[in-house]
């Protein structure tokens, strides 16, 4: 319940596209590059309250940050049923578990599923860096 399967559909020229999923939330949310799969990323989080998050965020205007998001994911994620328990990706498949979310990031592990290969990381930048690491080594 605590992981996230990213599965990663098409990368090319420093864009992915895939789909997230989280056994809590039963059902699938499309990306369709690193943005968009950091903000569902973080609303799963925010949905299944875990990790709890040490910082609020910081908006310009008096609109809350993330609520076009959060729309988008649910619709979506309306539309995306889980019929298969393990999805996996076209290209690959990672299992991202984000045990903190502080210093207003996320710190972990992730799981390269086709290799078996286990990373830690610090911040979200350096999964994304890891994911993008993995792309290239295998030529995707």
């Amino acid at each position: 319940m605590k992981k996230i399967r990213v599965c990663i559909d098409a990368w090319g020229r420093g864009a992915l596209e895939g789909r997230t999923y989280n056994m809590a939330l039963r059902q699938g949310v499309h990306f369709s590059d690193v943005n968009q799969l950091c903000s569902s990323l973080e609303n799963v989080f925010e949905k299944i309250k875990y990790p709890a998050a040490s910082t609020q965020f910081r908006v310009f205007g008096k609109k809350s940050w993330g609520n076009a998001a959060k729309k988008e994911t649910e619709q979506t994620m309306n539309q995306d049923k889980i019929t298969d328990t393990n999805p996996t990706g076209k290209k690959a498949t990672f299992i991202v578990q984000v045990m903190y979310r502080q210093n207003a990031t996320w710190q972990g592990q992730v799981v390269w599923s086709e290799k078996n290969e286990t990373r830690q990381f610090r911040s979200a930048l350096e999964l994304i860096k890891l994911i993008d690491s993995a792309a290239e080594e295998s030529n995707l």
